[in-house]
């Protein structure tokens, strides 16, 4: 009887052994499990998160700028208010927007409750290169009458004249994640992964009521431009001036 209880014990023991090492392979199992889980997690922060937070920065600021438009068209339409005649006018940024030949009771000016009843808004700052901080035009909106884009209502000899010069909103020192979003949503190339390269002149005068050609007027030229061509909204590497190797938004307001 005593070499069966020890049979038993000895048996017992065996299985309570067994039972453990189970646990310990079900335990190691849900570690690797977690760790796994956790490296995705990661992974999606340094680099699938990264371009989901420049796509929503993007769809922010092109809504912004789409209610500039939305405010240009409004002004024109129901104040009757002339190309010549639209102010910029507002009392944030360095530039200075007056314009003379806009009505006095401010019915022809974006940021008036007399006109389309805008404020004007900075852009949200995760979208710029804070490396860029020190340039011209931070942080900004600029307002422009000197450049046009190829195929958004100039003709087709792939020049600019005065008379085809648009009003186009900048935002300048944007980050390049941000950029190559912008161009993906208006389905815009960007070769080998990068912004397409055009020159604008960063020392065009702000919109005060002229629209004039400066030298070399045309987004959406040569190989480097040309995805830009015919799309009213984008983003494009700099390649001259001050603002050179800068990612510059843009945004068609008015087109002529």
């Amino acid at each position: 009887m005593a070499d069966d209880s020890f049979t038993k014990k000895n048996d017992i023991s065996k299985e309570n052994g067994g039972n453990a090492l189970v646990i310990i392979l079900v335990l190691i199992a849900l570690l690797a499990a977690l760790t796994a889980v956790a490296m995705r997690s990661s992974n999606r922060s340094s680099g699938n998160m990264d371009v989901e937070k420049a796509r929503i920065e993007a769809e922010k600021l092109m809504r912004q700028a789409k209610s500039y438009e939305y405010g240009i068209g409004q002004v024109m339409a129901a104040n009757q208010c002339g190309e010549n005649e639209l102010s910029f006018e507002n009392s944030i940024t360095t530039r200075v927007y007056t314009n003379s030949n806009s009505p006095t009771n401010k019915r022809c000016n974006l940021f008036s409750l007399e006109g389309a009843g805008l404020s004007y808004n900075p852009p949200n700052s995760p979208i710029f290169d804070s490396t860029k901080s020190s340039s011209t035009d931070f942080g900004d909106w600029v307002f422009t009458a000197t450049h046009c884009v190829l195929k958004i209502g100039s003709d087709d000899d792939n020049t600019c004249d005065d008379d085809e010069i648009a009003l186009i909103a900048i935002v300048p020192h944007v980050t390049g994640a941000l950029c190559i979003q912008i161009n993906n949503l208006n389905n815009i190339d960007n070769p080998s992964d990068l912004p397409p390269e055009e020159s604008y002149d960063e020392t065009a005068t702000e919109f005060t009521g002229n629209f004039t050609a400066f030298s070399d007027p045309e987004l959406g030229e040569g190989v480097d431009g040309l995805p830009l061509a015919g799309h009213t909204t984008g983003c494009f590497k700099n390649t001259s001036g001050a603002w050179t190797n800068s990612y510059i938004f843009y945004q068609v307001l008015y087109a002529r």
